[in-house]
């Protein structure tokens, strides 16, 4: 269901994504402060990992918090893609003449951030028709949801920032192309390097190669291609989100299947590090885990004047209270199952849903929301989109944003 506008001018559109970066710095610009974004080496272990890799090494030196530890040798398991795009960044800063072992800040933002809102407003424009629309919808997703504090742990502190944020940021953008391509044109290319993104910095999003496969062995029309090609396609980029990742971990722990992970928790006496010690994913997290998810919610009260959301004594937060647009997706279930590629699309999230329930930490304790419904949130959102922005459901997501926004630039 996406809505035929005919084309549109190129100055409107230009101008809608101009309103949208505006609009955000506005309403944002203080959380998100995008000049002061930064990422270190010696506290981010794939920045460190990537400079390790120009001198001809895997091992780490620097870093020592949640690291793979085998023979006396420190490895980075997390966030493959941020590596990848590292070694772009790293190089192009000492082309620069910066300091060889640094990230420029404005390349970090050029390479991680600013993909982000022209994913965004790309994907919602491809699904919707119209700039206008897409930009509202882009807006809602930054401003609006869990991506708001995620991009402002980007930004980093005086430590720099944290692999989990970034891994969350470049999977949100991966999501955002995969799904546009399959919602859209179809090309597969595109959607196979949003799932690369995606895969290889949040592993679970790599089930998301089960619709494409699937709309692909089903045979529906792809944009450009024969049947065969698309098969072609699929098959050759799910070689290469599985055979990257397992190459690395035959050279690190000597076996594919050994991705190390297991092994950051060793040691350690906190609550998150015995859980994972112990199990990585066990239904005993599950009640706990699906009322992060759906249920808690922070208490209230004012504090130097101003409303206070007090997540002192949650984990989580529902995203069904935090961000009430996502009623959407129960909402609009009859229109979009009938609809093959937004069924696929709809159903690939449930298994990623289950294994978020099963696993050890839910990612955000105390934190007022829960981040790791960014693995989903994008795609329900551009399955119900055509809805959100239609004359019956626009004034709906309006008054959707304007109280998320308002909630999430009130968390601590």
């Amino acid at each position: 269901m996406r809505e035929d506008r005919g084309r549109e001018p190129r100055w409107l559109i230009l101008g809608c994504f101009a309103l949208l970066l505006v609009g955000v710095q506005l309403t944002a610009g203080q959380r998100i402060r995008i000049s002061e974004w930064h990422v270190k080496p010696e506290t981010n272990a794939a920045l460190e990992e990537a400079l390790q890799w120009k001198k001809g090494r895997l091992d780490l030196a620097m870093n020592d918090y949640e690291v793979a530890r085998t023979d006396d040798r420190r490895f980075n398991v997390v966030g493959l893609a941020f590596v990848l795009i590292s070694l772009v960044g790293t190089t192009l800063t000492q082309l620069a003449g910066a300091a060889p072992e640094s990230f420029y800040p404005p390349y970090y933002v050029m390479l991680v951030g600013l993909p982000l809102p022209v994913a965004a407003f790309a994907a919602f424009r491809t699904v919707t028709g119209c700039s206008v629309r897409a930009a509202v919808l882009a807006g809602h997703l930054i401003i609006a949801t869990s991506l708001l504090p995620i991009l402002e742990g980007c930004r980093g502190g005086t430590a720099g920032a944290s692999i989990y944020f970034i891994n969350h940021l470049i999977a949100v953008t991966g999501l955002l192309i995969f799904a546009a391509d399959l919602l859209g044109p179809r090309r597969i290319w595109p959607g196979l390097i949003g799932l690369c993104l995606a895969a290889w910095s949040r592993q679970l999003t790599a089930l998301y190669l089960l619709p494409l496969a699937w709309l692909v062995w089903r045979g529906i029309p792809a944009g450009s291609g024969s049947a065969k090609v698309g098969t072609r396609s699929v098959l050759a980029g799910a070689i290469v989100i599985a055979a990257v990742p397992m190459t690395l971990n035959y050279l690190k722990f000597g076996s594919p299947l050994d991705t190390g992970y297991g092994r950051i928790y060793e040691g350690r006496s906190d609550p998150i590090g015995l859980r994972g010690s112990e199990r990585l994913f066990s239904t005993h997290y599950l009640a706990h885990n699906a009322a992060a998810m759906n249920l808690n919610y922070p208490s209230w009260d004012i504090r130097g004047g101003a409303l206070y959301p007090d997540c002192s004594a949650i984990d989580g937060a529902s995203i069904w209270l935090t961000t009430p647009i996502l009623i959407g997706i129960a909402a609009t279930a009859r229109s979009w199952w009938r609809d093959r590629v937004r069924r696929a699309l709809a159903l690939a999230t449930l298994p990623v849903i289950t294994g978020l329930l099963l696993y050890h930490t839910t990612g955000s304790q105390g934190a007022g929301h829960y981040r790791y419904a960014l693995d989903f949130l994008p795609i329900w959102m551009l399955i119900i989109a055509p809805h959100a922005v239609s004359p019956r459901g626009m004034p709906w997501t309006l008054g959707c944003m304007a109280y998320s926004s308002v909630y999430f630039s009130l968390l601590p």
